[in-house]
């Protein structure tokens, strides 16, 4: 979804190719092409002809491969780093990276302690998460899952998202964003401002170039940390479009990962490092989700399956409010944007907004979840 939108503010005329007749950009692309590529693999070749860019925006290998294969041949630009992302595709692989690279990382268990997290290797974001607080919880869900995991300290304290873009593992560090979650560790919303970061971009942007440098990364990598202690862990990293920073690093900057993308891969330029310092203003990136009279700001997995969404502007105070909620005002999802001069403006802005929704549609509950929260459910509930 992002991708397709930020294309949208670049002025590109898109095509979305998935397999998933419900997949939630297909509304906001100018063209759906409902198709599994790995399927019929000479009609694939087929629809890709023509394009100026393909972008991968998923996380399935084999597709990734065979595109690796086959659009080259097709004499058009491929906006993916296939070795890097064979790395950084599984936090096994990138913890060990680490370790020979001496790039800090959470303790791992079982010289941490309790609690800890417990993370598949092989899966971004917060799929299959889990905060474990006990050996027997432990041990029950090792049974379950089998060993391809990550186990490392549970560690508290904001959590942070750097993009670079490299060629040939020399980098150019974007903008550092602040990331916070749902109680099921999905990110719910994405703060990017002046002030947003600042004490630990030095830090950062060090770490942004080291790892780079060191997977001789080309193209486009997305870098989360931890900061507990005026120390930054670095918990994972993805060659790959990242999905929510992009879009809140646009409406903070006015820089377009996307078109970066491009010129990279279409013409070989890195942008200038002065061109991407500037911060012109704050910006708010979150998700909401109404259902049964209750709202509740919650993490991008609730997009999925999301359909007839539609692009609306200044809706209820946002900036941007991007939702199904013409299909059934009474059951609906957005992603929202809000953006003000500073941080603290933002989120009055944001605050407004979300006051308008839940006069507008009546609302009886509002949650905010958080999974630092002591307690099981991880709410802010107010009750309305």
């Amino acid at each position: 979804m992002e991708a397709v939108y930020l294309a949208r503010q670049a002025g590109w005329e898109t095509a979305l190719i998935d397999k998933d007749p419900k997949a939630p950009a297909a509304a906001l692309a100018d063209e759906f092409c409902n198709i599994d590529l790995l399927r019929n693999r000479k009609q694939s070749r087929s629809v890709l002809k023509g394009f100026d860019l393909i972008v991968p925006a998923l996380e399935n290998h084999e597709v990734l491969v065979w595109l690796n294969e086959n659009v080259p041949l097709l004499n058009i630009p491929l906006a993916l780093d296939l070795n890097s992302y064979n790395v950084t595709c599984s936090k096994k692989k990138s913890n060990r990276l680490f370790d020979l690279s001496g790039i800090p990382t959470p303790e791992p268990w079982p010289e941490c302690g309790f609690p800890v997290i417990v993370k598949p290797s092989n899966m971004s974001g917060s799929a299959g998460v889990e905060r474990v607080a006990d050996h027997e919880y432990l041990t029950s869900l090792l049974n379950r899952l089998g060993h391809e995991v990550v186990i490392q300290k549970f560690l508290e304290g904001p959590s942070y998202s750097l993009e670079v873009i490299a060629d040939r593992g020399r980098a150019v560090s974007l903008q550092v964003t602040e990331l916070q979650f749902d109680a099921g560790f999905d990110c719910k919303r994405v703060i990017a401002g002046p002030g947003t970061g600042r004490n630990v971009e030095s830090e950062f942007v060090s770490l942004g170039a080291r790892i780079a440098s060191v997977l001789n990364l080309s193209g486009i990598m997305d870098i989360e940390v931890i900061e507990t202690g005026g120390r930054l862990s670095v918990l994972e990293i993805d060659a790959r479009l990242p999905s929510q920073t992009p879009c809140a690093v646009f409406h903070s900057t006015g820089i377009n990962m996307l078109q970066l993308m491009a010129d990279y891969w279409i013409s070989g330029r890195l942008p200038d490092k002065k061109a991407v310092s500037p911060i012109k203003r704050a910006a708010i990136y979150e998700h909401l989700k109404f259902r049964n009279s209750r709202l509740e700001v919650t993490g991008e997995h609730v997009l999925t399956g999301a359909q007839g969404l539609s692009i609306y502007q200044g809706e209820f105070g946002t900036d941007v409010f991007i939702s199904n909620v013409a299909l059934n005002s009474a059951d609906w999802v957005a992603t929202t944007i809000y953006t003000g001069a500073t941080e603290s403006d933002a989120w009055e802005a944001r605050n407004r907004a979300v006051e308008k929704i839940i006069h507008d549609f009546r609302v009886k509950k509002y949650n905010d979840p958080n999974p630092f929260k002591v307690g099981e459910t991880g709410y802010d509930q107010i009750v309305l």
